[in-house]
């Protein structure tokens, strides 16, 4: 749990006054600020950079030295924050993709749920395609702002969270039995250091917003709208000084030049290689 003078460090990170109770319209208020924020990003994994899940670490990183991440470190932050603030918060383990993938997921995502008067909610900042606002953890379709998310009861207790389709097909199971930080440190490893793991492959940095959410995977920028035609927009960045002014200006993130030209390397790299994956798949008949 983060002391006094962190959750301040924090509330000013994402502009947020001190909410004065842990009320469901308090949740609603930081769950928006801090997607808002503080970015879904795999940077460091992309520097090669060991990913450390300890509160003093997440703070550094993601509060004091502007930084955004992925799902264990945007829920392992904000689990700290919402105990300081008096929250009924517990850790779970999540399951990304394992409708398609299997139990071998398990783990492999940290969602949090909290328990309120007006019932249990699903806290998510680690989807880069995720809901700005807590789900209810009741069965059906919930709509947040312009997207669609699904909840749904599995057999042994479990559930699944489905994304809408439109940015992502993709889901997500959870256990809602209660973990400790330290149960993901095995598969928080084996992501960020697997020469198969997404996390590695591929560049990324996501913002997900009520109405919009914006995806870069390596050159390629996608902002998935439905108010555009299509419903999206594709753009290719053209060099570095493009890169580097979407990452710090646009999505607010503080990087160093050298860090800056590393990443847009690799970045480079990664999108002639998808090229040329696709240019030897078969075309379709």
């Amino acid at each position: 749990m983060f002391d006094s003078s962190q959750l301040a460090a924090y509330l000013e990170r994402i502009g947020l006054a001190t909410p004065r109770r842990p009320t469901l319209h308090a949740l609603r208020r930081l769950h928006r600020a801090h997607h808002d924020a503080l970015p879904y990003e795999n940077l460091d994994v992309q520097l090669g950079r060991r990913i450390r899940l300890d509160a003093d670490s997440l703070f550094d990183k993601l509060v004091k030295r502007g930084r955004g991440g992925f799902c264990f470190e945007q829920n392992g932050l904000l689990a700290h924050v919402l105990e300081a603030l008096g929250f009924d918060v517990r850790r779970v383990r999540g399951a990304v993709a394992r409708k398609t993938e299997g139990d071998r997921n398990w783990l492999n995502h940290m969602p949090l749920l909290v328990r309120l008067r007006e019932g249990e909610f699903l806290v998510d900042a680690g989807l880069g395609a995720g809901f700005a606002d807590p789900l209810p953890l009741s069965e059906g379709s919930h709509r947040v702002g312009a997207f669609n998310f699904g909840l749904w009861r599995l057999d042994g207790g479990l559930w699944r969270c489905t994304l809408d389709p439109r940015i992502v097909d993709l889901s997500f199971d959870l256990d809602p039995a209660p973990r400790r930080a330290e149960d993901f440190a095995e598969k928080c490893l084996e992501l960020e250091t697997s020469p198969e793991s997404g996390f590695v492959k591929t560049l990324t940095v996501q913002r997900s917003g009520l109405n919009s959410v914006t995806v870069l995977r390596a050159r390629t920028l996608s902002v998935f709208d439905p108010t555009l035609p299509d419903g999206k927009s594709v753009h290719v960045l053209a060099d570095q000084t493009e890169f580097a002014e979407l990452l710090t200006v646009d999505f607010g993130l503080s990087l160093d030049l050298a860090d800056l030209a590393t990443l847009w390397s690799k970045a480079e790299r990664q999108h002639e290689n998808k090229l040329a994956e696709d240019a030897r798949a078969p075309s379709a008949s």
